[in-house]
């Protein structure tokens, strides 16, 4: 019988289950609390163990709650309130953690917390990360991938060019003796196609292919206006943005590159996932800063290049961004903004 200051009877104890850890066995024993020491008692059992001896599991609704021992013996306690009673009787409260989780207000705090985080961590910390994998990723797989991105581009949206075969060699070659910072000419290897579905445009494979569209050669006015959108492609290449891109919008692939060095977890999805990327303002805003770098070094005015993109942006006429082919080929969103800077020189 219980006296109305201990409505639990928690000065008797609780009832629980004692299981010594060798044997399947359940015995009914009552768990008590004495001076800090937890008191095991039942039909031939007895046990004192110092509360800081044992280890306490946490309220979980109203699963039970286990008492464990350090030699593998356990006592479930089936009345959570009952064992928290008595705890709370002897100035042991819950941990802080499960305070805050049966507090609304901490929830939403909480929930508030992990969702910043995230933003956090995918604004800033993942393009990081993606970096730095991007850099340690081996030539011979992005060979790979990109030859059949390639391959995907040429049966889908590409036909052989029609371009003067001089006109071709005349592009290349001045290309070729461009001075480009960070890289070599002959890394890169110009490539021209025809391709109603894509029109003025051109872009670049990370493993340094650089296609240019028949329509874009047909729109400049000068083989610099050319040679410039070609730096720009460039600039993706030499700073990894394709490789980069791809790793951010593959968090899971890129997590298992990252902390166990396979890059198998990429290698099926890493085609697809690469025509399906676009690159971000930033990418698009450090190759424009690649291609005005190029421009300089090679005296060739930065008018060349605001030029042709406004020629661009208007033949386009958002043909590109709507063709729902592969949103790799509209990864080149052209701005007033992105213009006034180019032309500015910044």
């Amino acid at each position: 019988m219980t006296s109305p200051s201990d409505p639990l009877g928690i000065r008797a104890g609780v009832n629980a289950s004692f299981y010594d850890g060798h044997h399947s066995t359940r015995h009914s024993v009552t768990l008590n609390l004495e001076n800090r020491v937890v008191v095991v008692l039942g039909d031939g059992i007895e046990r004192r163990e110092s509360i800081e001896s044992v280890e306490i599991t946490e309220p979980v609704g109203s699963a039970p709650r286990l008492v464990r021992f350090r030699d593998g013996a356990l006592c479930e306690v089936e009345d959570p309130d009952a064992l928290q009673a008595m705890l709370e009787m002897h100035g042991i409260a819950r941990h802080r953690v499960t305070q805050w989780e049966g507090s609304l207000r901490w929830v939403v705090v909480a929930a508030l917390f992990f969702i910043a985080t995230l933003a956090v961590g995918y604004r800033y910390l993942l393009p990081t990360i993606a970096g730095v994998v991007a850099d340690r990723v081996p030539d011979q797989f992005i060979d790979v991938i990109c030859s059949q991105v390639m391959r995907a581009l040429d049966d889908s949206v590409f036909d052989l060019s029609e371009l003067p075969h001089e006109t071709q060699w005349r592009l290349t070659s001045a290309f070729g003796r461009l001075k480009l910072p960070g890289a070599d000419p002959e890394t890169y290897r110009i490539m021209f196609r025809k391709s109603a579905a894509l029109g003025p445009n051109a872009l670049a494979i990370p493993s340094g292919e650089i296609v240019v569209t028949d329509a874009l050669v047909g729109l400049a006015k000068a083989d610099e206006e050319v040679l410039a959108v070609l730096a720009h492609e460039a600039g993706h290449v030499v700073r990894r943005h394709g490789i980069r891109q791809l790793f951010q919008n593959s968090v899971i692939a890129l997590a298992v590159t990252w902390f166990l060095g396979d890059i198998s977890a990429l290698a099926a999805a890493a085609p697809t996932a690469l025509l399906q990327a676009k690159y971000s303002r930033d990418f698009e805003r450090d190759a424009d800063a690649y291609a005005l770098e190029v421009l300089r070094m090679n005296k060739i005015s930065p008018e060349s290049f605001a030029s042709m993109l406004e020629r661009v942006e208007t033949a386009a006429g958002g043909k590109v961004e709507s063709n729902r082919a592969l949103a790799y080929l509209s990864s080149h969103p052209i701005t007033a903004e992105r213009i006034e800077r180019v032309r500015s020189g910044n």
